[in-house]
């Protein structure tokens, strides 16, 4: 219990860490019991949970404005799981599952930050993210960023313990859990192949053959994980779709240069600039979905719409990066800076939370900068996720929810550098 109590900052730390962990739990379990109007993606998500466990098989049903393959299957599954063991769909109780989990992340931005710069460091970052409100909001409704939170920020976490030595099974799983962060959010499947490479970049010194065993136990970890459902699509499907489909409507949304970059302007623009395809009301009464797949019929009236606004998000990226090249790069800027600035949802707006945000992403900056210094594998882990999720959101549709999945690594990088200052600033009063 000494060694315990040591570990995390003597009994003052590990009461101040179970009064963190059990006010983020509490706030969660709370959201999760009261509910909260669903957005739309939230409802997707419970309607497609419950046709499973009703049979229906992984679709959205009649009516539905877009196929159920658009959407990412970790959510829906684990949620149809547990309406299986809890013998029907009981929404409430998919929610407090999902807010146990979503509490993990509170301890794994504890663990990381203590593993890179002590206790207090981890402390700071697990309380920030126990009060997050945008993570907090969104365990009142079936929506995937607490859960993919908790799977990245585990993930990193297994990836810095297997780092120090020992089994492979740590690696295995690391990758696992990139693998099922994957079916939550598919765009980190890109993201595990990357970190993968760190990896390999991390053991060459010990040679090319000892370096590729733990880069490939990464990757059977995530293939362990994503295959089954690639199986899955491939024959459901009758095409090669690793876990989603929708790539084409994300990458067009995301080049669409008129928009300046804000997605939520993409479909009216589309609306204004092709008046012969839409009648006057289009923008109240059609999703972006549905004016993007009328827009992609016109424009290749025998393809299907995902490949079609694939091959047209192609030839509009390659248009305005070879003839508005300034003005490309003014885009980009415009949706990174939108990502980072703010958190989701309109209580992220409040000038106090606001400023949470900021404080958190400025002391995560000093302690990358730290760490880059001080600790290089775990400063090239993280900012190699960092910078391959926000290229991702520069390249396709820029929603804050992107960076929201991070802020756990970001929290704990700033419980890093806000040690940093305070030891500095106490060197400089010593002087």
């Amino acid at each position: 219990m000494s060694g315990l109590a040591e570990r995390n900052g003597g009994r003052a730390g590990l009461a101040i860490l179970a009064l963190i962990l059990l006010l983020g739990l509490g706030l969660r379990v709370n959201e999760a019991w009261e509910g909260r109007d669903p957005v739309f993606d939230a409802a997707a998500y419970a309607t497609i949970a419950a046709n499973l466990d009703r049979g229906g098989g992984f679709t959205l049903g009649a009516g539905a404005t877009q196929p159920a393959s658009n959407y990412s299957p970790g959510l829906p599954l684990l949620a149809a799981g547990i309406y299986k063991l809890s013998g029907g769909v009981h929404e409430r109780t998919a929610r407090l599952a999902l807010a146990l989990l979503g509490t993990l992340a509170v301890a794994f931005t504890y663990l990381i930050g203590r593993r890179l710069s002590g206790p207090i460091a981890g402390l700071i970052g697990a309380a920030a993210i126990a009060i997050y409100p945008a993570l907090i909001e969104y365990q009142g409704m079936l929506m995937s960023e607490p859960l993919a939170a908790s799977l990245l920020s585990g993930a990193a976490l297994a990836m810095l313990s297997a780092s120090d030595g020992g089994q492979a099974w740590r690696w295995l799983l690391a990758g696992g859990l990139f693998g099922g962060l994957a079916l939550v959010r598919p765009e980190y499947l890109g993201v595990a192949l990357l970190v993968s490479l760190v990896v390999l970049a991390k053991n060459w010194q010990d040679g090319w053959r000892k370096a590729l065993v733990p880069s490939l136990l990464v990757l059977v970890g995530v293939a362990v994980i994503v295959a089954p459902w690639t199986v899955r699509n491939a024959i459901a499907l009758d095409r090669f779709v690793p876990v989603s489909t929708g790539g084409g409507q994300v990458l067009f949304a995301g080049t669409y240069l008129p928009s300046d970059g804000d997605p939520e302007r993409v479909g009216a623009e589309v609306v204004e600039r092709h008046p012969q395809l839409f009648g006057p009301n289009a923008v109240e009464q059609l999703r972006l979905e549905q004016i993007l797949a009328r827009l992609a019929a016109d424009r290749y009236p025998d393809t299907e719409t995902d490949k079609a606004l694939s091959k047209m998000s192609k030839e509009q990226l390659w248009d305005d990066v070879s003839e508005e090249p300034l003005e490309y790069a003014g885009f980009v800027t415009r949706k990174v800076t939108r990502i980072w600035s703010h958190g989701p949802r309109d209580v992220m707006r409040q000038p106090g939370w606001e400023l949470l945000h900021w404080a958190l992403v400025a002391f995560g900056l000093v302690g990358l900068a730290v760490l880059a210094i001080q600790r290089r594998w775990e400063a090239l882990l993280l900012a190699t996720i960092f910078v391959a999720i926000t290229a991702i959101s520069a390249l396709l549709v820029a929603s804050p929810r992107r960076v929201l999945v991070m802020m756990p690594l970001v929290a704990a990088l700033a419980g890093v550098g806000a040690v940093a200052c305070r030891d500095s600033l106490a060197r400089r009063w010593q002087r």
